[in-house]
């Protein structure tokens, strides 16, 4: 039985353009079909995106048949077209396809055997990365065998899962945080820390995003997202009832990036309000809707500002936005709060929660260790 023509791909071919100048470009082949993409040969990322959008919009792929003869490109642009729109992420689906169809598209579902998932570990870069995108490979392989049917379906191998943090920062950490997002340097002087004031308003906005990370447990992305009214773009603050609502109106979530409803300590209550009439709401007027904000403007990337803060703060360079969550989670801990309490505050389940924090609780395994 003849072998299936090949999916589409990228191929990099020399062109010369009206002035006689010779450059590589980035074409899509497809079978006898060439399909210009206008990226030049350091664009490969623009070029990989071009071939997504062809193959979601384009390509027919084969549906169903040997393992043998059935390419990986069909079975992810089947993914694609019918499980993307459907996930809590369509984007991060789109470009975890982009890289997984780079490396595997030409080869067979057959060829999907160890060694080939731990080359594609390597090229990645770390596990974690390849990891989550692999299981995004296997999941659209075993929906593509249930929905057309393959003869077999290859076991994709996982890098080791991370192990889990223990960083979290402590009440000290946590105010230098603090003053450094306000504006302050620690510096030393003659071995004795001391803070100088510094007007700095490009941190400014941090303060709103820690606190509400401590007081919350939110994850960084979703506390950018978060805006004063109720929406469809982000989750809100409803001060009248005391509660944060982290889902956006009608957002799918991903079950492992679950969004319940977190109740506003009172110290944090209190901040928000002021905020909120800084921001230009009242009972007639509508202000600036995002809670973090940057001069009044919604902020995507806050990487280099926070950076910046635990620099200024003296910190250690693993502090990232995500510590403010992982803190929460050792402070309630510490503090012996009900294990479905805090999980339901975090979004977790009581096992998660057990799993990931419980040691930190001082009556840790107590009756265990005195039993006898």
């Amino acid at each position: 039985m003849p072998r299936s023509k090949k999916p589409p791909r990228l191929w990099l071919r020399t062109e010369t353009d009206s002035r006689g100048n010779v450059r590589p470009r980035w074409v899509i082949k497809d079978g006898t079909k060439h399909v210009r993409t206008g990226c030049f040969a350091d664009q490969a990322a623009e070029a990989g995106q071009k071939l997504a959008e062809y193959i979601a919009e384009k390509h027919e792929p084969q549906r169903g048949g040997l393992a043998a003869e059935v390419f990986v490109a069909d079975v992810l642009s089947v993914y694609l077209e019918e499980k993307a729109d459907q996930s809590a992420d369509p984007k991060r689906v789109k470009q975890t396809v982009i890289r997984l169809n780079e490396f595997f598209g030409d080869r067979s579902v057959k060829d999907i055997k160890g060694p080939l998932c731990r080359k594609f570990a390597r090229q990645r870069g770390t596990d974690a990365g390849a990891r989550r995108d692999l299981v995004y490979l296997s999941a659209a392989l075993h929906y593509y065998h249930e929905n057309y049917e393959l003869d077999s379906v290859p076991r994709v191998t996982l890098p080791p899962k991370g192990l889990p943090r223990d960083r979290f920062l402590t009440r000290t950490e946590a105010a230098a945080l603090l003053r450094a997002a306000r504006g302050s340097v620690k510096v030393m002087t003659d071995g004795r820390p001391s803070w100088h004031k510094q007007k700095d308003p490009k941190r400014a906005h941090l303060v709103r995003l820690i606190l509400i990370g401590l007081y919350t447990g939110t994850r960084p992305g979703a506390i950018l997202d978060l805006q004063w009214i109720r929406t469809t773009t982000g989750g809100w603050a409803d001060l009248d009832s005391g509660v944060i609502f982290r889902r956006a109106d009608g957002e799918r979530v991903a079950h492992n990036k679950r969004k319940p409803p977190v109740k506003i300590a009172r110290k944090l209550l209190g901040h928000l309000r002021r905020w909120r009439r800084i921001d230009g709401w009242d009972r007639y007027t509508n202000g600036i809707r995002h809670i973090v904000h940057y001069h009044g403007q919604p902020i995507t990337k806050l990487n280099k500002a926070f950076r910046s803060a635990v620099a200024a703060a003296g910190l250690s360079g693993d502090v990232t936005p995500h510590i403010l969550r992982h803190t929460r989670g050792t402070w309630l801990a510490q503090a012996g709060v009900p294990a479905g309490e805090a999980a339901a505050s975090l979004g977790l389940t009581v096992d998660e929660y057990e799993r990931t924090y419980l040691h930190n609780d001082p009556n840790f395994q107590q009756a265990a260790a005195d039993a006898y």
